[in-house]
């Protein structure tokens, strides 16, 4: 999509981010440019490999990312790009026009497969770790995918799914790790050793792999405008709630990129000293692009294998790290276990937990910033729409049940079922219009043309934008439950809901009812060494709902299923209930 400035206030803000950009990255514009178009998987080798030397001689040596087992610098993670890039080049792979898939748990490899990727121009197709074999056989077949780099703890989903791609490579933390031993033999290959001079090694293996990428684009007749246009750099399947996942296509050109880039670090407070510490799953879009931001302004990457409460805590202590991506109910966990934790571990250096994917319930909100500060930032967006909105901590008090300001570059419109656009305070499906926002799902026109009505996308959910500007997420359209034909929006009943001392997660959804078409039924997971009964509950709610919403039904869980970005599978709780 364009980008529109039809209002001529979005000029002092671009200035004033471009400048901040700039300050961050101690550059000039032309240079920023250049910086961006690696971050953009865009341009060509060329132009990326020296934007890329360009950038190394400022932070070269600064750590790029902390893990359990050790840390690397920015020019390390840079060589051992160049050497996986040389290695699957020689193995094939043709630069501009491959898709590489990568399956794993968080990893201190992910950067340096990210920057290959953006080297060699392929398409970068992250995968959930947690999937079955039908699930990987679907996207590797659905993405065409050539290169499939994955983690030795899913080689035997991997082996059922009867993959057959190009290019096949494992990594492992323990002592027969094929990746690790490509790496040791391309340092070998080109005679690499930590005596000689950092800058002058990487300067002689960048150039050989551009001599090797002008080779075989001259062998496989690769055009270097196949690198441009339409070429896609990442797609990202969603999670699937609803059906089988859509490969969502990004291919942003190196200014969207930047104002991508300015205007989320500006928002965010995002800069070259910030240590980011990576809890959640890296081939989920979130935290996949913060991880990416902070690298791009050349701070470091704290990279946990995934979230687990006491290790973050720890983590964070350790390594004094200064801001986080997390998804609800990891920030439930989190203030559920501050008060024992706080003790022994101080997490007061993080200064900006930045939360989305999922709905958070506006108590939790209150909760976290009167127990651990004014440090919440929550977004509203998807993966088809990059970040749309956003609530800072100076807002949470008020505007609570809100998810913050429209961002700018951002166009949101509330449409009714007639298709007309509503006014303040009216509700309606969210539709978005973005320059940062998809190209459309892979080979899926009619699921693209489905979302998108006069170049705006919906991801589905009901909302509205109060006379402050303030957008809210009623719910989503697909959750939203029909009782003798009243709409019902199970996240009102949900937010009321979490207010009560006793309970940790609920969902609310809609089950099939012979007299009302469906009635409410509450799903409820309750704290640890906490009681209450059903009766205590509805209760609860009646004084503060319509009593036609207080639910119907009601089940006591261990747990409730959910993805790993934190939403909770609604129709496996309907599924369940049908069967009983």
């Amino acid at each position: 999509m364009k980008i529109h400035f039809e209002d001529l206030s979005f000029y002092p803000y671009l200035l004033g981010s471009l400048r901040y950009l700039m300050v961050q990255n101690e550059t000039s514009f032309l240079d920023l440019l250049h910086t961006l178009s690696l971050f953009s998987m865009k341009d060509f080798p060329e132009a990326s490999i020296l934007a890329a030397l360009k950038v190394l001689k400022k932070r070269g040596h600064k750590e790029a990312v902390i893990w359990s087992g050790g840390r690397r610098t920015y020019y390390e993670i840079f060589e051992r790009s160049i050497i996986l890039s040389d290695f699957l080049l020689e193995l094939g792979a043709i630069p501009g026009k491959d898709k590489l898939a990568f399956m794993s748990i968080n990893v201190p490899q992910s950067p340096e497969i990210w920057y290959a990727c953006s080297l060699l121009g392929f398409s970068f197709i992250p995968v959930n770790w947690r999937l079955k074999s039908q699930e990987i056989k679907y996207i590797y077949e659905h993405a065409d995918i050539d290169i499939f780099i994955y983690n030795k703890e899913n080689e035997s989903e991997i082996k059922n799914a009867g993959l057959n791609p190009k290019i096949s490579l494992s990594l492992d933390e323990g002592d027969e790790n094929f990746y690790e031993d490509v790496i040791k033999d391309g340092r070998k290959k080109f005679g690499l050793s930590e005596k000689q001079d950092v800058e002058k090694r990487i300067e002689k293996i960048s150039e050989s792999l551009i001599m090797k990428i002008r080779k075989i684009n001259v062998e496989k007749n690769v055009r270097r405008d196949e690198r441009g246009g339409d070429k896609v750099g990442i797609i990202v399947y969603t999670s699937g709630t609803t059906g089988r996942p859509k490969g969502a296509q990004r291919n942003m050109k190196p200014i969207s990129a930047m104002l991508l880039a300015s205007s989320a670090a500006r928002e965010f407070g995002i800069g070259r000293d910030d240590i980011h510490l990576v809890v959640s799953p890296l081939y989920h879009s979130a935290p996949f692009f913060f991880a990416q931001l902070t690298m791009a302004f050349g701070g470091t990457l704290v990279i946990l294998p995934r979230f687990r409460v006491e290790p973050f805590f720890e983590a964070a202590h350790r390594y004094k790290t200064t801001s986080t991506f997390i998804v609800p109910y990891m920030l439930y966990e989190i203030l559920e276990n501050y008060d024992k934790l706080s003790g022994i571990y101080d997490i007061s250096s993080i200064t900006h937990f930045i939360c989305g994917a999922a709905p958070l319930s506006p108590q939790k909100k209150r909760d976290f910033i009167k127990k651990i500060g004014n440090t919440l930032y929550e977004f509203y967006g998807s993966t088809e729409t990059s970040i749309n909105s956003i609530l800072k901590p100076q807002d949470i008090e008020k505007k609570a049940e809100s998810v913050g300001k429209i961002v700018p570059f951002c166009r949101v419109k509330i449409v009714d079922d007639n298709g007309k656009v509503c006014g303040v305070n009216e509700e309606g499906l969210i539709y978005v219009r973005s320059p940062f926002s998809m190209k459309g799902y892979y080979k899926d026109k009619s699921a693209t043309d489905e979302i998108t009505f006069d170049g705006y996308i919906t991801a589905g959910d009901i909302g509205k934008i109060d006379q402050d500007g303030f957008l809210y997420i009623l719910d989503r359209k697909k959750d939203m439950i029909i009782s003798a034909g009243v709409n019902i929006y199970p996240a009102e009943i949900e937010n009321e809901l979490l207010k009560h001392q006793a309970v940790k997660l609920c969902a609310i959804v809609g089950v099939p009812d012979e007299k009302w078409g469906e009635k409410v039924k509450a799903f409820v997971v309750l704290k640890d060494g906490l009681k209450v009964s059903k009766d205590e509950l509805e209760n609860f709610l009646r004084e503060r709902i319509a009593g036609y919403k207080v639910p119907r039904e009601w089940e006591f869980v261990d747990s409730l299923p959910m993805t790993p970005s934190g939403k909770i599978l609604k129709r496996e709780l309907v599924k369940k209930d049908k069967s009983l």
